[in-house]
């Protein structure tokens, strides 16, 4: 599973993710933004957060596993506008998003 936050969306939660999604066993790989892309102007202003990508369609508990991860880093987040933030969970690098996962559940 790939935390990507190469937008530098949200530093703070993709690090909360990684660390529940590790603390429950799965194997997560950290995709950081580029140090220049802080300054890049062509980018866009409202910022994309973090997307969650995975290889294959996750089993149904999985997903829930997932989702409980997310939704408790969401709600701890000290930003309250960033609490309402829906994460995408995608297949690969593609667009394809499988759902979306917010603290309303």
């Amino acid at each position: 599973m790939v935390v990507d936050n190469s937008s530098g969306g949200d530093t703070q939660l993709a690090i909360s993710v990684t660390a529940g999604l590790r603390g429950c066993g799965h194997t997560v790989e950290v995709v950081e933004p580029e140090p220049s892309s802080m300054f890049d102007t062509a980018v866009h202003v409202v910022s994309t957060g973090i997307v969650l990508r995975v290889d294959e369609r996750p089993a149904p508990a999985e997903l829930e596993e997932i989702a409980e991860v997310v939704r408790e880093a969401l709600l701890r987040h000290p930003s309250q506008r960033r609490r309402t933030r829906a994460v995408p969970v995608a297949l690969g690098t593609g667009g394809q998003v499988l759902t979306w996962i917010d603290v309303f559940g």
